[in-house]
């Protein structure tokens, strides 16, 4: 499984680089009142955000020298936002919520 992961400190920070970046569109998208938009953003960043998370744990546990806990957690931040942000719409577009 670890090998689809991602390998190299830089790949993981571009990773936690684009999930923000993610994070941004979804804050736009929702902003415009663009809201299908904003709910698919929401839910394919989760998942986005999920392996960046996995990656950068699997990285962490392999060599804690080279993944600072810094990028660990400020990825596990962005993670729970955008999955937040997904469930909510999913809630939302249930009508549970």
């Amino acid at each position: 499984m670890s090998k689809f992961f991602l390998r190299t400190p830089r790949q993981m920070n571009a990773g936690a680089i684009g999930t923000g970046l993610i994070f941004l569109v979804y804050l736009g998208a929702s902003a415009m009142g663009w809201l299908a938009a904003a709910d698919g953003i929401a839910i394919l960043g989760s998942l986005v955000s999920l392996y960046v998370l996995a990656s950068t744990a699997a990285g962490r546990r392999r060599d804690q020298k080279a993944i600072s806990y810094s990028l660990l957690w400020g990825q596990t931040a962005l993670t729970l936002l955008l999955l937040s942000c997904a469930v909510l719409a999913v809630r939302e577009r249930l009508g549970l919520g």
